[in-house]
């Protein structure tokens, strides 16, 4: 059984991950595998559930650096879609010449 204020510091991971709020994934990141090394310390040596903590931190951490690259990913895919469509504009204010024809050439 992991202790509450584990489950709740993993709850914040996985929302500020979610929500795009990188310094704050930061910041609870380290927190929580600050937390998880101190629950795994404080158990007996040999402990179940000091291996089964591990696994949870290994867990959220990998989940959490999913969500980074899928962010990472979308975020250069827009990027990529904004600088291929000002390529094709005309800044506002510039109308294009009319067409015209020399028909006396």
């Amino acid at each position: 059984m992991i202790p509450p204020r584990l489950e709740e510091i993993e709850r914040k991971l996985r929302d500020a991950a979610a929500r795009r709020r990188y310094p704050e994934v930061a910041r609870l990141a380290r927190e929580f595998g600050e937390a998880t090394r101190a629950y795994a310390q404080s158990l007996p040596k040999g402990d179940p559930r000091g291996a089964e903590a591990a696994r949870k931190l290994a867990d959220v951490l990998s989940w959490t650096l999913v969500m980074m690259r899928a962010a990472r990913s979308s975020c250069a895919a827009e990027l990529r879609r904004v600088a291929t469509a000002t390529r094709y504009s005309r800044p506002y204010g510039n109308p294009s010449p009319p067409a015209s024809i020399n028909l006396d050439a």
